[in-house]
This record gives structure tokens, sequence and C-alpha cells, in this order.
């Protein structure tokens, strides 16, 4: 159970501290997440078995609060409580008002809750539930300075493809569901191709690559990512570096054993994940704000993680594996080194910045290791990482094209990273600052140098400690993602061989590209850029706003008529679709065993005037016509025995008799006008099909039938534990008690209305005087409705 500990602890202190919003309690949640990271660190890395717990939520639908801790889910648990502990403390440093950091404490605790339940659920419903919590608490995070309109935009924009994201994860896990028959991952893993061979394959796979691209911030829906860089620095380091864009990474990897083998699988992922990486690395070199630099690249990064899933190889998992590592590392402290310039000089913007290695000698050395990480220079970590990256691009058992796409793909996108890299430390800290500069730049306080230097130092240490930390590690995620077990050996250096001469091609035109980077960055700058905001922008508040508009001015015209027979047309659709598609059979030998002639006879007349109604001159003789049909209703029950039923139907019927004659006093008493040809038909289909669904219905009921009636129980049990002979009066008074008190309810509600009614004149009026010269207002709209329609059928009539 210390696994329910592990994902609620966060919103248990979240809780407390909305009770008791104190700053020095804020600075103190910090102890939450390094606690969790601990236990993990010290009890599950080289973990031989598997963490579960469960506990049942809807049993009935299969979903559950299960969840399991295997290597993958162990690895992102480690970074979203390690990186998260280092933000907690970076937010104490960072925030100046109480208030805020109290708000941006709770707000984060929640999101870590959300993310550490994503890494470690079993049930993917409660994944998808976990999914959307980290979309709600993003919006907060991104839109936490809500009085800017561009953190508003931000967050607002990061919410719509986020969670139109879900939703379509969602579809994904339930047509899951369907195929399968569990949503339990363990269950499904027992069967690893329950869904290759389903003839659903193809829907969950695009359904699921929608909600993962979505997170990941996956061309062309990697335009949320930038703008959501309006968030606090802590939030954006947090969120969009280390833990929330990688939940689609994740995702992948997770469903990866079900749905890899593929072709669909493999060239969506490599082709989309390496247009991204490339994408991203290009577009992030002609940024000038250091935040927007660090959200290009870090869309970059995200787009080879998924790149090299498609293959679904041993290498491919290595590469994974360190790259989710090395990333969060070196780009949670550039994004901290940000925070820490901005905090210190009042701007972001790179060439407004300069020289600040010596007033800030802490976060230059800090973001020099994150930078160096991040180029691929060794020692660092960065340099491992991509040094598996380039033999995963390199797996031989890629189809011809993508075995050259690849590799290239890969080549030019690390080029680009590397002149970033170095575009980022050397102008901020080494180049001059513009001499029309009148910055004072100073050191940041301690609270917000621990993070980066932290960072900094585990992505410097960790070569050195592969064996006995990282390789334990690493294996255990690979068998995760693999479901094989598997034992890997990380080496620093392997000597010279292919994917080191990739690195030094890369380094060398990433250096080439830094020195030329003024004129490259002039040339960026002058080309068109294809960024689907505006397409966004347009589809959001312009195309949907107007579809919705137009539809409401359509449905919502306020004709009781033409809502009656869009509900009427909806339900005759709906349940023909399900009996023609579930193929459900209408009769058996016994339907027709009770038929009797004279009961036929008598529903022919109740159908006569139901056909009487509607041929009817007058209201008040329509309205006569319908009393007679409920009394012969009333009379229907009485014949099979139910002299109660029909009794109170009989009520029923003359009280909403009395209802409808005092109502329709109102209007007037004849029919005015008369609707057009193609309308009548069009209403004489509806009813037909209403009255044919009914009877469909009645029948496949019958037909099919889920379990014994229970009728034949009351009837057995009626004298024993109703103690009467009257089967009828039991099930009213004993059986279904409940039900008749509703029914009286309904009778008494309807008296109260015919009073109300009785009682009504206008003021000043002598009693006794049961008209008006004006109608109630809801009786107003249903006149100018008929007199809309009286209207149309003339014009029907004149054409």
């Amino acid at each position: 159970m210390l696994l329910f500990g592990i994902v609620f602890a966060p919103a248990v202190a979240a809780l407390v501290l909305a009770l008791v919003p104190r700053s020095w309690l804020a600075r103190l949640t910090p102890i939450v997440p390094a606690a969790i990271f601990l236990w993990l660190a010290a009890t599950q890395v080289g973990a031989s078995e598997i963490a579960t717990a469960q506990l049942s939520w809807f049993p009935s639908l299969g979903v559950s609060l299960s969840f399991f801790m295997d290597g993958l889910g162990l690895l992102f648990a480690l970074i979203i409580s390690g990186i998260g502990t280092l933000v907690l403390i970076y937010a104490g440093g960072y925030f100046e008002k109480p208030a805020d950091l109290v708000r941006f404490t709770i707000y984060t605790l929640i999101f870590m809750t959300a993310m550490l339940g994503i890494v470690t659920s079993s049930n993917l419903v409660l994944l998808f539930v976990f999914w959307e919590i980290t979309s709600l608490t993003s919006y907060l995070l991104i839109g936490f300075n809500h009085e800017n309109a561009d953190a508003r935009e931000g967050a607002r924009r990061a919410l719509l493809i986020t969670a139109g994201g879900g939703l379509a994860l969602l579809a994904g896990v339930l047509l899951i569901g369907v195929a399968s028959g569990t949503f339990d991952f363990l269950t499904l893993l027992t069967n690893p191709n329950v869904l290759r061979e389903s003839g659903l394959y193809t829907p969950i796979a695009l359904l699921i690559f929608a909600g993962a691209f979505s997170k990941s911030a996956q061309w062309p829906l990697h335009f949320w990512l930038p703008g959501a860089m309006e968030a606090p620095t802590p939030a954006s380091t947090y969120l969009h570096s280390a833990t929330m864009v990688k939940a689609g990474v994740f995702l992948l990897a997770r469903i990866s054993p079900l749905l890899n083998g593929s072709d669909l699988w493999l060239y969506t992922l490599t082709i989309i994940g390496l247009i991204t990486f490339v994408y991203g690395a290009v577009i992030a070199l002609r940024q000038t704000d250091l935040k927007a630099i660090l959200a290009y690249s870090t869309v970059s990064w995200l787009g080879i993680l998924v790149a090299v899933q498609g293959a679904a190889s041993e290498y491919a998992a290595v590469a994974l594996a360190v790259g989710v590592l090395a990333h969060a590392l070196y780009k949670a402290a550039l994004f901290l080194m940000v925070g820490n310039v901005d905090h210190a000089t009042h701007t972001r913007l790179i060439d407004r910045i300069g020289g600040l290695a010596r007033p800030m000698p802490v976060t230059f050395a800090a973001a020099l290791v994150a930078a160096l990480s991040m180029a691929g220079i060794p020692p660092l970590l960065g340099f491992v990482s991509k040094e598996t990256l380039n033999a995963a691009a390199l797996y031989d058992g890629l189809p011809s094209l993508l075995a050259t796409l690849l590799p290239v793909g890969v080549v030019i996108g690390a080029a680009f990273t590397v002149t970033v890299a170095f575009r980022v430390v050397y102008d901020t800290f080494i180049k001059r600052a513009p001499a029309d500069s009148d910055l004072h730049p100073h050191e940041a306080n301690p609270a917000m140098l621990v993070g980066p230097a932290i960072l900094g130092m585990f992505s410097l240490g960790l070569p050195f400690l592969l064996a006995p930390v990282l390789d334990p590690l690493i294996s255990q995620t690979v068998t995760a993602i693999r479901q094989t077990p598997t034992s890997i050996h990380l080496h620093l250096f392997e000597g010279v061989n292919t994917p080191l001469i990739m690195s030094i091609i890369a380094v060398s035109v990433g250096v080439l590209l830094f020195i030329m980077r003024r004129p490259l960055i002039r040339l960026l700058q002058r080309m068109p850029e294809f960024d689907p905001t505006g397409i966004y922008q347009w589809l959001f508040f312009k195309a949907l706003p107007d579809f919705a508009n137009a539809l409401t001015i359509r449905l919502q015209n306020g004709r009781l008529h033409y809502y009656m027979m869009i509900v009427f047309a909806s339900f005759i659709t709906l349940i023909s679709g399900i009996i023609l598609l579930a193929r459900i059979s209408l009769l058996n030998g016994d339907v027709l065993a009770d038929f009797e002639w004279r009961i036929a006879v008598f529903c022919l007349f109740i159908i006569i005037g139901a056909v009487g109604t509607i041929f009817a001159p007058t209201r008040l003789s329509a309205i006569m016509i319908a009393g007679i049909e409920g009394s012969l209703l009333s009379l229907l029950f009485a014949i099979y025995g139910a002299p109660d039923l029909a009794f109170t139907q009989m009520m029923i019927e003359v009280v909403t008799l009395v209802l409808f004659v005092l109502a329709f006093h109102f209007l007037p008493d004849a029919f005015t006008g008369s609707k057009g040809r193609a309308a009548r038909a069009l209403d004489f289909a509806i009813a037909l099909g209403m009255g044919a669904m009914v009877t469909v219905l009645i029948l496949a009921a019958q037909a099919n039938p889920v379990a014994e009636p229970i009728s034949d129980w009351y009837i057995e049990n009626a004298e024993s534990l109703g103690q009467g002979h009257n089967v009828v009066n039991i099930l009213l008074v004993d059986f279904r008690g409940l039900d008749t008190m509703g029914e009286v309810t309904v009778l008494i509600v309807a008296a109260i209305g015919v009073t109300a009614l009785l009682r009504f004149r206008p003021s000043g009026q002598p009693r006794g005087q049961y008209y008006a010269k004006e109608a109630p207002a809801p009786l107003q709209t249903e006149l100018a409705s008929e007199n809309d329609d009286d209207d149309e059928g003339s014009e029907g009539k004149s054409s």
C-alpha cells in the first residue's frame, strides 16, 4: 500500500497547505517529494519484483485504483519527485509574495500527484483521469499570472490542445476495453497480441497517437508549448522540461508492447518525431527570448524521443531511457538559469543581455554544464544520451527509407541543438552586454541556486557512476518497455565507432553554425515559418463559435414542435441503428402465443382515436379525443385484471384533460392554418417512426430476455411477504411503494396546476371571470410559434 502513499502524499500536502496557507509551511513542502525520491531510490532501483497496490473503485465498469511500479514508472517517478523537490525549493526564493508562493505550491503538489498517478497507474481509465488532472493543473500554473493577457491565452491554448488530445486518449482507452475486455494493463500484457489481432487496432493506435502527440507537443500540435512559457519559471521548469510534456512520451513507451510492430506504428512515430526534432531545433535558433529558445529546443528533443520508439528495438528503449533522464537534468537546469537571469536583469531577451558570467558565477557554472550536456559534449550525461540515440538511429532492422532518413535527421537536428546550446550560454554570459544596456545584474539568492547546482552535478557525475547507479535503473526501464528481461551496460567511451563519428560530425557542424550564427539567424528570421497558431485561432475563435451560433439559432428557435421533432428523430435514428448494427432479433415463438382478437380490436379503436386527433377540426375536439383514448387505455388495464391501475390511469387522464382544457383556453379554438404537404409528410413519417420504434423495442425486449421476469417472483411472494391476496395492491404498496409515492406526487402536482389555473384571474377582475385578455408568457411563446407554423403552411399552399 506504499504506492498509494507515494501517489497521494503530495495531494495530502496540498490539502494541508490549503487549510493552513502559510509561506513557512510552503517552504517545508519539498520534504514530501524528497522523501518519495529517497524511498524510491533506496528500495526500488534494482528491485527484482514489481510493487503493486489495488483498491476497488467501479468494479461493474472494470475500473479500480490499481497501481504498479516497474522500471519505466520508476524512472519517471524519480524524475517527477526529484526535480519537483528542487522546483519547490527554487519557488521559495523566486516568489516575493507569500500568497503567490502558497498558491503555486498547492498547484504544483496537485500536479505532482497527477503525474505520479500517470506513471504508476495499472488501470487505463485511471491513467486517463490523472492525465486530465495534469491538463487542468497545468492550466492553473501556466495562467498563474492571470492579470497577464498573454498568460491567460497561453493557458487556454494549452488546455484546449492537451484536453482535446485527452478526449482522443479516452476514446482509445474505451476501444481497448472493447477489443480486449479489460482496462488493466498488467492483464493486457498476459496477451500482448490481443489489440494487434483486433479489427480496432488502427483506430486505437491513431487515438493513442493523438493523445500522446498533443501532450508531448509533436508537430503540428507543438505550438501550445512556446505559448505556455508565460508561466512562472518554476512552472516552466517542472511542466515543460521534466514532467508534463514527457507524459506523451511515457504513454507511447507504456503502450508499446501492445501496439508496436506494425507499419502504422513505425512510420507514424518515426516520421512525425523526426520532423518535430529537426523543426524544433531550427526554429529555436531564430528566437530571441531565452524561454522561447528553450521551449523550441524542448519540442525538438521530445520529437527524437518519439521517433526512436518507432522501431521498438532494444537500442531505442535504451536511447529513450537515457534521453529522458539526461534531458530532464540539463533542461531543468537551463530553465532555472533563465529564471535567475530574468530575476536579476528583468529581461529574457538575449539581445539585451550579456557579460553575466562575472556578476552571476554560480548560475553561469551551472548553465555551462547544462549547455555542454545539451550539446552532447563528453564526459557529461548528454554525451552518453547522444551515443545511445545514434546507435538507435543506426538500427539495422529499419526499412531502407527510414534507415537513411533517421541517421541524417538525427545528425542535422543534433547540429542545430549544439548551436542553440552554445548560443544560450555564450550570448547570455560571455559576450559583452550591449552598449546602451543599463542593467545591474546580481547573483540569485541561495534558494534559487540549489536546483541548478544539483542538476549540474548530476549531469556531470552520473557518467562516472554508470555501473552502480544507472545500469540497474536503465535495465529495469528497458525491461519494462520491451517486456523482456534485459541487462544494460552503458559506457562513457566505447571506442571509435559509427555513433561516435555521428556525434563528432554533429558537434563540428554545430560549432560552425554557431560561428556563423548571426547571418544564419537573420536568414532564418526572414524565412516564412509554418506556424499552426493561425489555424488554431481561426478554428477555435472563428469557425467553431460561428458554427455554434448558427446551430443554436437553427435548433433553439423557440418552437416546441421543432424540439419534439428533433428528439423523436434522434430517438428513431439511435434505436434503429442499434437494432441493425447489433442484429437484435425481434420475434420468437412465444410472441404471438397469447394473441387475442378482442384485444386487437380494442387496440384498433385506440389507434383510430390517435389518428382522429390529427384530423380534429378544433383544439377542444382534439383534446376530447385524446381523453377518450386515455379512458380506453384504462379499460384495457381493467380487462387484464388490474382495476387499481385502471382507476389510477383514469384519474390521471381526467386531471390531465382538465389541465389541457384550461391551458388551451388561451389559444384559438380552431386551427387557423395548415402546414404544407412536405411538412405534414415529415411529421407523419416521424410519428410513424416513433410508433414503430416503440413496437420494435417491446418486441426486442420480449424476444431477448436478459433475466427471468420479476413478475413471477412478485406473484410467488405476494402472499407470504405482502400478507395479501391482491397482487397488484401488494405490488403498489409494498414491493414498489416508492414508485407509487412518485405517481401520487405527480397526481398532486397536476391537481395543484389545475387549481392554480382555476383560481387564475387578471388583477381587478371579479371572481369567476375565467378569461384574460392576454395569455401568460409561456403560452405567448407557443402562440408565436404556431403563427410561424401557420405562415409556413400558407406559403406551402401558395407554392
